[in-house]
């Protein structure tokens, strides 16, 4: 499995790869969240400064992650601005050589949270992302959200349900689209995580790999938190999985002296956690 770990495209991103690097990584997500209200010039030039950093420190781009909207906004309210992001950034992850562009589905709730209509608005959005990724040469991975219990307890949201990414993925009859399987909203859920990949299955194309302690969604390194990595790390492994682990883990204190031991200490959970995927850890 290739070790990546999720880097945003910001001011600190020449020293944040640098120090991937540095700690063994090779391989890394573009989060392009900053990346907004550009022209298309400005998006090609941002993805050309990328693709120079990435050169210098020999390191390749395996997925990205582009997402604008705050998730309480209902799912049938688009932004001509955003949706033009999302697009963009598609054509960028797919010139920069990422095989995935990671997507959150939206929630329908503005009369009542709908299921249904959620299905709907996200399968006729994310065909359109579908089709540009197409045309590029990579795909989309609709992610698994949790109930987020800081943001508001009582809100359900679309893909919290593991079934929903199954439903969503399956709807397009396409390769080019997968799911995107994040441990840390898993947690959240508190379901028998092992199980459910079992459940998605070989959609599963990327991952984002975090932890927390199911009181709120802190984005951990692999080691803090109550995600019962023996169990399931073995469940990648019988589903056949063998793309990116990638860390999506949220350094608080952005100094270069705590990125590199940041960066540093994600690559060796990395490697502990790539050690329990092997043959003898299966049950």
């Amino acid at each position: 499995m290739q070790k990546s770990i999720q880097i945003g495209y910001d001011e600190l991103f020449r020293l944040k790869c640098a120090l991937a690097a540095k700690a063994g990584f090779r391989h890394i997500s573009v989060n392009f969240t900053q990346v907004l209200d550009k022209t298309e010039d400005e998006w090609k030039a941002v993805t050309d400064d990328i693709a120079g950093i990435l050169e210098e420190n020999g390191l390749q781009c395996v997925q990205s992650h582009p997402y604008y909207y705050d998730l309480r906004i209902s799912s049938e309210i688009q932004e001509e601005r955003y949706e033009f992001a999302m697009k963009q950034a598609v054509i960028a992850t797919a010139k920069l050589g990422g095989a995935w562009s990671v997507f959150h589905p939206r929630s329908s709730i503005s009369t009542g949270f709908s299921v249904k209509q959620s299905y709907e608005d996200n399968r006729r959005v994310f065909s359109e992302y579908l089709e540009t990724a197409v045309k590029h040469g990579s795909g989309i991975a609709v992610e698994n959200l949790p109930i987020f219990p800081g943001l508001a307890p009582s809100m359900p949201f679309y893909s919290s349900n593991y079934e929903d990414v199954i439903a969503l993925a399956d709807s397009f009859r396409d390769e080019h689209a997968a799911v995107c399987w994040d441990t840390g909203h898993a947690n959240l859920m508190c379901f028998d995580q092992a199980e459910v990949i079992r459940a998605v299955g070989n959609r599963i194309k990327c991952t984002h790999i975090h932890n927390n302690h199911r009181k709120n969604d802190d984005h951990n390194p692999p080691d803090n938190g109550t995600i019962p990595w023996e169990k399931v790390m073995p469940s990648f492994a019988e589903i056949g999985y063998d793309g990116p682990l990638t860390l999506e883990t949220h350094c608080l204190y952005p100094d270069p002296m705590m990125l590199e031991s940041f960066a540093k200490f994600n690559y060796e959970c990395l490697e502990y956690l790539e050690s329990l995927t092997t043959k003898e850890n299966l049950p």
